[in-house]
């Protein structure tokens, strides 16, 4: 009897033993995630208190107060981000964490219920507020009150009090890793906030809650792991003590946060998860899951920004496309081409202000670089399509560009040569039976786009470790860039464009007040009202795309009508509060109204640093000829790779 009682305590004893080293395994929550659930109830609902106490503050207290009490709330926004931007993305960005766009609202001006952190409202200085009139007082105090409301409703819908004792140590381990790549980008660029004075004290309340998650899981090593603990406790002291050192918003050197702390961190995550044994959990699949890093090569999934149609015989299909992107065959005078507007030796740009149309006048706007363009939910200056097959397609048949008469045309074109029928039967097997079509062809150019990618500049080497990859002016730009400057606000690293990390599914548009000639003496609004065009909503009016910077060296003129002929015009542009300093009937400019104050040092470094952004590298090669057509089009046999014109 004492036996087999002793061995059904050595069988007990296994498998408990057993439990807690599969426990992460077979989903059974961990004490690491009840302690991080009560981190995220009590920021939580320390932000919900702090809503509904907020409009009290305004307009009656002094300026002093009201700054106090809008840091401390911005502060708790940052500190609940972790949290909120991974359980509730759409939620998150529809609400608190959307880009800074104009919204219909019942009463007053078109603003955004996140103006109430990001604008911000009710902050101005004591002597403004007393020469202010009663409408302007209580219209702040009304738009306060609402947004605040509205907010503290938002988080009353997510139930979080329900959800957090669902959350597993998977989760919350790749809710950090994206927390980290936000910090690095929109958090380090500033992108959420108009005022520059709260933006560092945010930064550190989002490190702030990060190390205390990371803390909670460093308290679960084992003591083989002793020294991976030591090391992560030091960095996260020494990150924190870096923050409260470097306090001022002009001077902070970025640069030194994310290579010496930031990447660091993000590395160090990884390890804890695989020495905890816990799983990785991949719900947000536009990253490799294997990158640790913001800045790594080949961080991105290629295959979340494709339809799936895309992803089989995706080589066979870009060799296709590339043919096809060169081939005059898709215009109706077989002398225009993609490449007529895309020059691999321009960054696939064509160097003109404004293009060359189809009768050789101008187009209406300028032709953006086509490289990264794989990483953009939203096509064209207006966003007015959503994948790159939609653009090639608008392209090929629009009168003014390639004046694609029909599809039709073209398919009869292409199967009278042997050699484009073969690259199609590879790429598309269903057309070896059922034919050619024009969803092959548009499949085939934009599988081809997405092999355009140039995520390998300078920049990149130098977050990779290559030292000496960057020149201390450029290290200084980054810094111009990402803070003075107010470029990472609206391009966000690592694309540098308006695709907003770290989910990349919101491509962002700003309204800057671009004039219709190159100067600012004699100031006249460029007519093309962009947004407005393509969404019917008339407060998107003159708001574009916001265009990548990588390769910006290489791709005068800017803006979308191309009026700039330098950088140097473009810096200057937006150091003088871009189109701000005049007014505008109807028009809501989402950029900021005050002169940036640069000085021609720093200039210097922002345009140095934009250098350091350029990467063509295998993207220039042409096809070295052209498919042999037969029959009655057999005369197309003389048309030009890249085309004529």
């Amino acid at each position: 009897m004492k036996k087999k009682y002793f061995t059904a305590l050595c069988l007990a004893a296994v498998i408990l033993f057993c439990a807690a080293i599969f426990r992460n395994n077979s989903g059974i929550k961990t004490s690491a995630a009840q302690q991080v659930g009560e981190i995220y109830l009590n920021e939580m609902q320390r932000l919900d208190s702090m809503l509904v106490g907020y409009p009290t503050y305004f307009m009656d207290s002094n300026y002093a107060a009201r700054i106090r009490v809008y840091t401390d709330l911005a502060r708790q926004f940052k500190r609940v981000e972790l949290f909120f931007l991974y359980f509730y993305p759409e939620k998150a960005y529809t609400t608190i964490w959307q880009p800074i766009q104009a919204i219909k609202q019942p009463v007053g001006p078109s603003l955004p219920d996140n103006f109430l952190i990001a604008g911000p409202f009710g902050i101005d200085a004591d002597s403004i507020v007393t020469k202010s009139s009663k409408g302007s007082r209580d219209f702040e105090k009304m738009f306060i009150a609402r947004a605040a409301n509205n907010f503290h409703a938002t988080l009353v819908e997510t139930q979080f009090e329900k959800t957090i004792s669902q959350i597993t140590d998977a989760q919350i381990m790749e809710a950090m890793k994206l927390q980290m790549f936000n910090i690095s980008s929109v958090g380090l660029g500033n992108g959420d906030f108009q005022l520059n004075p709260v933006n560092l004290p945010c930064i550190h309340a989002e490190i702030e809650v990060w190390n205390k998650v990371m803390r909670v899981y460093l308290a679960q090593l084992p003591r083989s792991s002793e020294k991976l603990k030591i090391e992560v406790e030091g960095l996260l002291d020494d990150t924190e003590k870096y923050l409260l050192v470097n306090t001022d918003f002009d001077t902070f050197d970025r640069m030194k946060l994310l290579t010496s702390y930031l990447n660091p961190l993000s590395k160090y995550l990884e390890r804890v998860r695989k020495a905890l044994n816990i799983p990785a959990e991949n719900r947000f699949v536009a990253f490799n899951p294997e990158v640790n890093g913001l800045f790594e090569a080949d961080i991105f999934n290629l295959t979340f920004f494709m339809p799936d149609s895309s992803v089989t015989l995706f080589k066979e299909r870009a060799d296709l496309g590339k043919v096809l992107f060169f081939d005059p065959i898709l215009s109706d005078n077989n002398e225009r081409s993609c490449a007529s507007c895309h020059k691999p030796e321009m960054a696939f740009t064509d160097g003109l202000g404004k293009s060359m149309s189809f009768t050789l006048d101008q187009l209406p706007r300028n032709a953006p670089t086509i490289i990264n363009s794989v990483f953009q939910p939203f096509q064209f200056w207006d966003s007015r399509v959503s994948s790159l097959e939609d653009q090639a397609d608008s392209v090929i048949m629009n009168p003014n560009e390639m004046h694609g008469t029909s599809f039709e045309i073209v398919t009869e074109r292409i199967t009278a040569s042997d050699e484009y029928i073969k690259l199609f039967n590879n790429a598309f097997p269903e057309t070896i039976k059922h034919g050619i079509a024009r969803k092959h062809i548009k499949s085939a150019i934009a599988s081809y786009e997405r092999t355009l990618i140039g995520l390998n500049s300078r920049f990149d080497k130098y977050m990779r470790g290559e030292k000496t990859a960057m020149s201390i002016q450029e290290i200084n730009g980054f810094n111009v860039f990402m803070g003075k400057g107010r470029c990472g606000s609206c391009h966000y690293a690592p694309l540098f464009n308006g695709t907003l990390p770290p989910h990349f599914s919101i491509s962002d548009h700003r309204s800057l007040g671009v004039p219709v000639k190159d100067t600012m003496t004699t100031y006249e609004i460029d007519a093309d009202i962009g947004l407005q065009h393509s969404t019917r909503n008339p407060l998107f009016k003159s708001s574009f795309k916001v265009p990548t910077v990588r390769n910006a060296a290489l791709t005068a003129p800017y803006m979308h009508n191309g009026i700039y002929q330098t950088l140097d015009q473009v810096v200057d542009f937006y150091n003088h509060g871009a189109g701000n300093k005049f007014r505008f009937r109807g028009l809501f400019l989402s950029i900021l109204p005050d002169s940036l104050n640069l000085s021609s040092t720093e200039k210097k470094d922002l345009i140095s640093f934009v250098h350091a952004l350029t990467d063509t590298s295998g993207t220039r090669a042409r096809p070295r000829h052209l498919p042999e057509i037969k029959g009655k089009h057999a005369v197309l046999n003389n048309r030009l790779i890249g085309g004529k014109f």
